[in-house]
């Protein structure tokens, strides 16, 4: 691993624990980003939340040089957030190690996206599932190298069982997933794509043509055409849907 000053990349650090055959981080394959970040944002995708895996972050506080512990519990972690992104914590510290608690024997996650039909006929494997994450990744999303994004730029958001059992009546096809007994949660790709805001600009920000969640950098974007971009997005779910979205990323 880069031993520098500079935070790890994410990805790397996955390859090299799929590489030494240690499961858990698989799912989070090509994910853009560093690996001090993915304990800050809680990062997800296909079943798996990093906070699953994390025992310890390490910070450096910014206000009066000490340096902290946090364990997975003093984290508060949540659905892609933590202590560190709310404001008690937000932009006043540092991470400078994350401790991760992997396993050499695996339990696979496979029931989501379709990795399943990816490993068809193949070897469940720690490397097969991440190839699979990473076919389906690039077929779906832009890559960060090529086409600047930031990944999702929203949160699926939650919604009262009451509430998606109204919109079900209008948009008998919402996709979604139960939280719990009173709560849904809806994929806000779908909601913006219904809102038919793929391919929609401002300046030279645009929504990603594969996958609406994905605001990407297409003619020399500036941070206001992303963020009036964003706005037009929000304002059309909420008056479509009466749902509302926020923002995953952070604005500096």
């Amino acid at each position: 691993m880069d031993k520098s000053r500079r935070g790890n990349d994410w990805d790397s650090f996955v390859a090299y624990c799929v590489e030494n055959g240690w499961g858990g981080l698989e799912n989070l394959s090509l994910i853009p980003g560093e690996v001090g970040a993915s304990a800050v944002q809680n990062i997800g995708a296909y079943g798996v939340e990093v906070s699953e895996r994390i025992e310890e972050v390490h910070a450096y506080m910014l206000e009066t040089g000490e340096k902290r512990t946090f364990s997975n519990s003093e984290c508060d972690y949540s659905y892609r957030s933590s202590l560190f992104k709310k404001t008690i914590l937000k932009g006043k510290c540092y991470i400078t190690q994350v401790v991760f608690k992997l396993s050499k024997q695996p339990e696979y996650r496979l029931e989501y996206g379709n990795i399943q039909e990816k490993l068809a006929r193949k070897e469940v494997s720690l490397q097969n599932v991440r190839d699979a994450v990473i076919e389906i990744r690039k077929f779906k999303l832009p890559d960060p190298k090529e086409t600047g994004n930031a990944g999702s730029f929203f949160i699926n958001p939650y919604v009262s069982m009451e509430h998606f059992q109204s919109l079900k009546k209008s948009y008998p096809a919402t996709p979604h997933y139960p939280v719990d007994e009173t709560t849904v949660k809806i994929p806000a790709a779908w909601l913006i794509e219904q809102c038919g805001m793929k391919g929609k600009t401002v300046g030279g920000a645009a929504v990603h043509e594969k996958h609406a969640l994905v605001i990407i950098n297409q003619n020399r974007a500036t941070g206001q055409d992303i963020v009036l971009l964003a706005e037009e997005i929000c304002k059309a779910v909420k008056e479509k849907f009466d749902v509302e979205l926020h923002p995953e990323v952070n604005y500096i």
